[in-house]
């Protein structure tokens, strides 16, 4: 099981932002991440959830989905103290409803990307993965939709 709270812990110390957006991570199954964030240090001037907060959330999520699979995948190879790089290469979002409450994230791969990616990872030392991640409202309804492709790479 991944140690959900040592990443966020990493994250909020390499990536300032993700500091006042007051998120915490709520699971993670091998295959599916979960986050949430309160509105109140992410509202807009309408008291809705900011957009700006959302997609940030939702890269976020992508990008710590990303992580933890290819942190699961060199831990299973003969190199398993080996660092992973992540970057985001790409992402386009869809808003769907305004957000007037606490945001809930889930991300995880695009179908029949993770094996995939996992040859790729273990074989060349690099390989990418689509994510999509969708944010829901306290009822379950998606108020905002998004496709990322992020990058993981061994570190030397």
């Amino acid at each position: 099981m991944a140690d959900l709270e040592a990443l966020a812990e990493r994250v909020r110390a390499a990536i300032p932002l993700t500091r006042h957006l007051a998120f915490r991570y709520t699971g993670f199954d091998g295959d599916t991440l979960t986050l949430t964030a309160p509105l109140a240090p992410n509202h807009n001037d309408k008291g809705t959830f900011f957009a700006g907060s959302q997609v940030a959330l939702l890269t976020l999520a992508g990008w710590s989905c990303t992580t933890l699979i290819a942190e699961a995948v060199i831990a299973g190879t003969d190199r398993p103290d080996r660092a992973v790089d992540v970057v985001a290469v790409d992402g386009a979002q869809q808003y769907r409803l305004p957000l007037e409450a606490d945001i809930t994230v889930t991300a995880s791969p695009a179908p029949d990307q993770r094996d995939r990616f996992a040859e790729r990872l273990s074989r060349r030392g690099k390989a990418t993965l689509k994510v999509h991640a969708r944010a829901t409202n306290p009822a379950g309804d998606t108020v905002c939709e998004y496709q990322g492709l992020y990058l993981a790479r061994l570190a030397d």
